[in-house]
């Protein structure tokens, strides 16, 4: 209980008072981000929704949080309730709207496309695609061959999944 009324006084402060959360955004952003696992799912769901909320409201300015943000949403997400997934998709679209798109594309690459389970390489590869089209194909290609080369190996792994919808 105590949790989940730290986490809506979060999520309100994000809202209404975003300034407020500007000198302490890293510790706050951990605290939330540690919540997403708690074994409560309501925790877990209230943590999400607040990460989206912090996404939505301090958009760039959460570009430092973003790595360990997806590790955690994509790592929840592999086995749990349908709404606990839905919350972490949502959650993963809106950072996708919310921050560098550069970043996100590093993160998701990084925590989903080698992960074991089917649905977090599907979530992965579904925020990945919105991520590259925000960017712009020739944008993309047009980056150091290191970054190129390492996204063609990042998309032709996704493209030979053995599931569909990933591919």
């Amino acid at each position: 209980e105590e949790k989940t009324k730290g986490l809506w006084r979060v999520r309100r402060l994000a809202i209404c008072h975003s300034e407020v959360l500007l000198s302490r955004l890293h510790d706050v952003s951990l605290a939330v981000t540690k919540e997403v696992n708690s074994f409560h799912w309501k925790v877990s769901l209230l943590a999400m929704n607040t990460l989206g909320e912090l996404f939505r409201t301090m958009k760039k300015r959460m570009d430092p949080e973003v790595d360990e943000v997806t590790q955690a949403l994509l790592e929840r997400m592999r086995n749990c309730s349908m709404s606990v997934q839905k919350a972490g998709n949502q959650c993963l679209g809106i950072m996708v709207g919310s921050v560098t798109p550069a970043r996100a594309m590093r993160a998701l690459m990084a925590s989903g496309i080698h992960h074991r389970n089917v649905l977090v390489r599907k979530c992965a590869a579904e925020h990945l695609l919105t991520t590259m089209e925000q960017i712009g194909a020739q944008k993309i290609l047009s980056g150091t061959r290191d970054h190129t080369d390492v996204l063609v190996h990042a998309l032709v792994k996704l493209a030979q999944d053995c599931h569909q919808d990933t591919r």
